[in-house]
């Protein structure tokens, strides 16, 4: 029989449980906010990751992404971490691969019993909180039974540097927190970004998202749309799914304010009828030959017909006096660099008329006279101003002239005789390389008489430009004409740049997106387009000072040369499904920990892997909906 203790010994129990709570208090107040503590360290623990320990009833209090501070009470140290890995639930009382507790959970439906349970989180420690508040790398690690604690969201946002009024979307674990970026700081988007995905993550709602955003924030905007999804961002979005996200986001539909559509002369655009269209023509001497050959995918034998018939008509325009004629047109000949643009003023009629007077040169040697006659011919034709009669030119006189459109024609005599000081034979490989050029004549985009591209109009600050190439239906006609306007642009801004520091005003920003990046440049062509590489390389190098950000779409990563992807420093990773292709670029893009490329293959529509140069850690985020239309493509 229970026998009730005496009175002296109740008070005598009582009063040690009072003394219990105080010393309780006196200890650490602090500790009723802890929602886990660290655990033991074991023979896999690794560095900078450590486990931490809950109560079921603090269980949701950690999710993934969570920041939190872990107070190293026996050393005196603070740190900063982020959940990885969990929170995960486990028995109390046995292992959880146990019989026990295995046949507990399997017969459910028959026992009521079951353990108690905790929760276990995998914390990466971002680093340690000196005395004057910086975060500083790790030297040591939490002690165990160290207490955590969360940080509230405006502590959250300022350790993840999630600063800015770009909005990109919403951080995965968060209730409130904006994933945003400092749309005009020169250290973000102009270290250029890549966004990749397989088809239906949610890459072109992505780039419609940042179209909108970047032009709010008054920057120019340049999107190479090759197949016409953004002609329409200037009207608000009428999708459904959309529509219902925007509400969620308590957002509304809105187009950009200020599109302008470009396209190519002779080809259309998928709006129409829109107000501000503008048709727009390439100079052939404004691209590199080095670009063409590459694009075009000469042979090594056309390759070097190629260089060697504009060579020739380098010299043709200079003897006729078509460029250079002045002295500042001196200067500039000095300073051309064929890497980056072509020689001025020659057409692409100029190159086809030397390349067809090579074939006839070589279809009517047995028919003309020969070289050494023609040397010898006396001079019939009239000289050109200032031409002295010293040294005779050679000529050939056939009895047949070959067919000439340019300003070449009235001087047949002296192209011929400029094709037989440099005479390369052959003449399969010279009729190769004349359908090819002749080709490109046929698209009629080269110097037909129709406007150039305006670039100040481009890098207007605002704006929206969409470049039209939905109807060209070539993707090495795409690839010329990013190439020409990449290199536009990037001139036109560095003068834009160096007029600002002159005028002592801040530099207008600049974000050009390119679609379909793999098609541009493909890592299985890469070795043959060096100089093409080179010119994108040195344009991401200088709009880095230059504020003219790059923005590369692909479906298909693992097409895109490494020596690209080493260009970017941010991204925008949607799902993707092939281990091959995430093995890849975990080794192509740094910063990213082993838990986030775990998710990648299983991430909904519109989640991404964000991972911007301001932010102190990837984080996975919701992109927010896109408020603009966005014509979908089958």
């Amino acid at each position: 029989m229970a026998r009730n203790l005496p009175e002296a010994e109740l008070d005598t129990f009582t009063e040690l449980r009072f003394q219990a709570d105080a010393v309780a208090a006196e200890l650490d107040p602090e500790l009723e906010k802890a929602v886990a503590f660290t655990h033991f360290d074991t023979a896999s623990s690794q560095d900078n990751l450590i486990t931490v320990l809950m109560t079921r009833d603090d269980l949701h209090k950690l999710p993934s992404q969570t920041l939190v501070r872990v107070k190293s009470l026996e050393d005196k140290r603070s740190y900063l971490g982020v959940v990885v890995r969990g929170p995960f639930s486990e028995p109390d009382a046995v292992a959880a691969n146990s019989t026990i507790a295995v046949g507990v959970v399997v017969q459910g439906k028959k026992l009521s019993y079951t353990f108690d349970y905790h929760g276990r989180a995998e914390i990466e420690i971002l680093g340690e909180e000196s005395e004057d508040g910086q975060l500083v790398p790790p030297g040591h690690r939490p002690r165990p039974k160290s207490p955590v604690f969360l940080l509230d969201d405006e502590e959250s946002e300022h350790v993840l540097g999630m600063k800015g009024e770009m909005c990109l979307g919403m951080v995965v674990g968060y209730k409130e927190m904006e994933a945003r970026i400092d749309a005009l700081d020169k250290s973000v988007l102009p270290r250029h970004t890549g966004i990749i995905g397989t088809t239906g993550g949610g890459k072109s709602t992505t780039v419609a998202t940042l179209i909108h955003r970047a032009q709010s924030s008054g920057v120019a905007t340049i999107v190479f749309d090759v197949e016409g999804e953004y002609t329409h961002v200037d009207q608000a979005t009428d999708e459904p799914a959309m529509l219902a996200a925007l509400a969620r986001r308590r957002q509304k539909p809105e187009g950009v304010k200020d599109l302008h559509i470009h396209h190519l002369t002779g080809r259309s655009t998928r709006n129409r009828r829109h107000k501000h269209r503008h048709s727009f023509a390439l100079n052939f001497s404004s691209l590199s030959p080095h670009a063409i050959a590459e694009i075009l995918e000469m042979t090594d034998a056309q390759l070097e017909r190629f260089h060697k018939a504009y060579e020739v008509t380098k010299l043709l325009l200079e003897e006729l006096k078509i460029f250079p004629k002045t002295p500042d047109e001196q200067q500039q000949l000095l300073e051309l660099d064929d890497l980056s643009t072509g020689y001025p003023r020659m057409t692409l009629q100029h190159l086809l008329d030397v390349v067809s007077a090579y074939m006839y040169a070589l279809n009517s040697e047995g028919k003309a006279e020969s070289k050494a006659k023609a040397k010898g011919t006396s001079r019939q034709t009239q000289l050109l101003p200032g031409e002295s009669t010293e040294e005779p030119a050679a000529e050939v006189a056939p009895s047949q002239s070959p067919q000439l459109f340019s300003e070449f024609n009235q001087h047949q005599h002296r192209v011929l005789a400029r094709v037989h000081e440099h005479i390369i034979r052959n003449e399969v490989s010279w009729r190769a390389l004349f359908g090819r050029l002749l080709r490109l004549r046929r698209l009629k985009i080269f110097d037909v008489g129709a406007p150039g591209v305006d670039y100040d109009s481009m890098l207007t600050p605002g704006r929206v430009s969409v470049i039209d190439l939905s109807d060209t239906d070539s993707p090495q006609l795409n690839n010329l004409v990013i190439a020409d306007i990449l290199r536009g642009l990037e001139g036109r801004q560095e003068e834009r740049c160096q007029q600002a520091q002159e005028q002592n005003r801040p530099i207008d920003p600049a974000l050009i997106i390119i679609e379909e990046a793999h098609e541009f440049l493909s890592a299985s062509r890469i070795a043959q387009m060096k100089v093409l590489f080179e010119q994108v390389a040195r344009i991401a190098k200088r709009g880095r000072k230059r504020w003219l950000g790059l923005v590369f779409v692909t479906q298909l990563p693992q097409h895109l040369p490494n020596e690209v992807l080493g260009l970017l420093n941010n991204f925008i990773i949607h799902k993707m499904t092939d281990s091959t292709v995430i093995s890849r670029m975990q080794k192509s893009v740094g910063g990213i920990d082993e838990s986030l490329w775990g998710r990648v293959p299983r991430l909904a529509p519109g989640q991404a892997i964000a991972s911007f140069s301001s932010f102190k850690r990837p984080l996975m985020i919701a992109v927010d909906p896109a408020p603009v239309k966005r014509l979908l493509v089958d």
